[in-house]
């Protein structure tokens, strides 16, 4: 077996830094799973993929003007507080989302889209909460570079029922952008500490 050689190194050097370096990475991964709050398993990953792809969807139907079956993504008992309009079940729901009509962009032309960005989720068991920042961007035309309308926080409380997630609490809070149509109800939300 030959040896790595580092010339002008003692051995004794090289091992010291070796395990240096090693007890560094073991403290780093250790201090990584206590700041995260959760020990991260096959199915806390399934679960916050699963988490993920429900809001994008909804982000979906949204931009597509599906409101009519927004309240799919909601529990029977859920709350939806939108800049301090809240609604409670499934009924009230919809009725918000048909009242706001888009937020007020219907007579826009062109297609608008929401990102989303800085998603995390702590999933413990059948419950979860889910931290995101959403924007909402217009394309006018093709040629037209597209042009920032929004953007804001959303704070989910989840629940699994039948291995299928729905949002149960949310918290969608404007921070620039904000519709007039708002003005009157708007209430800025601090929402819960990240996880």
């Amino acid at each position: 077996m030959s040896r790595i050689r580092f010339p002008g190194l003692k051995t004794g050097v090289v091992i010291c830094a070796a395990l240096t370096l090693a007890a560094l990475l073991l403290f780093q991964s250790r201090n990584l799973a206590i700041a995260q709050g959760t020990t991260t398993t096959q199915q806390t990953l399934l679960d916050r993929i699963q988490i993920g792809d429900l809001l994008t969807r909804y982000y979906g139907d949204l931009s597509a003007g599906a409101s009519h079956d927004l309240a799919q993504y909601y529990s029977d008992d859920a709350v939806l507080d939108v800049n301090g309009i809240v609604a409670k079940g499934h009924e009230a729901i919809e009725k918000l989302y048909a009242g706001l009509g888009g937020g007020g962009r219907s007579e826009r032309q062109g297609r608008s889209h929401m990102l989303l960005n800085n998603l995390l989720v702590s999933v413990h068991g059948d419950t979860a909460q889910a931290w995101l920042i959403w924007t909402g961007v217009m394309n006018d035309t093709v040629r037209l570079t597209p042009r920032l309308l929004e953007q804001g926080r959303e704070y989910d409380e989840l629940v699994k029922r039948n291995n299928r997630w729905y949002i149960q609490h949310r918290v969608i809070t404007a921070d620039s952008g904000m519709p007039a149509s708002y003005d009157s109800t708007y209430k800025p939300r601090e929402h819960p500490a990240l996880p």
